[in-house]
């Protein structure tokens, strides 16, 4: 089983789907996340999923184009303005999970950190859910 998560630049969202996910499902499944664009790991993101004891730090950003020669037997979209583009993409099944990017409004450390646990925890919920359900 492939599963692709997909944001808008692979800083926050889809590296935690990819890190929460990696730890929730079989080590048989291929697991993988892509932004539309090319960002950067936000460190923030890797401090609050270090919280549950998922370490993400030697993740990297990797652009859309860099995985879309790959099938894919599930998409999963963080970001609304991400499911145009999941559109090149082969594969079986493509959900949207609309999410807040939280970290696209600069704002106070401890601050972006409690928006940053919220989307971690819906993603994890999530999850959960569609582990129960699909697998």
């Amino acid at each position: 089983m492939k599963i692709l998560f997909i944001c808008e630049y692979n800083a926050c969202r889809s590296q935690m789907a990819e890190g929460i996910a990696r730890t929730l499902f079989p080590e048989s499944f291929e697991i993988q996340s892509a932004g539309v664009h090319r960002g950067s790991l936000n460190e923030l993101t890797v401090e609050v999923t270090r919280e549950i004891n998922i370490d993400i730090s030697s993740h990297y950003s990797k652009q859309l184009a860099a995985v879309s020669d790959n099938h894919f037997d599930l998409v999963i979209v963080l970001a609304e303005p991400a499911w145009e583009a999941a559109s090149i993409l082969k594969g079986r099944k493509k959900i949207l999970w609309a999410l807040e990017d939280p970290v696209a409004i600069p704002g106070e450390k401890e601050w972006l950190k409690e928006k940053i646990r919220r989307v971690r925890e819906a993603i994890k919920k999530n999850l959960e859910k569609l582990r129960e359900e699909q697998f």
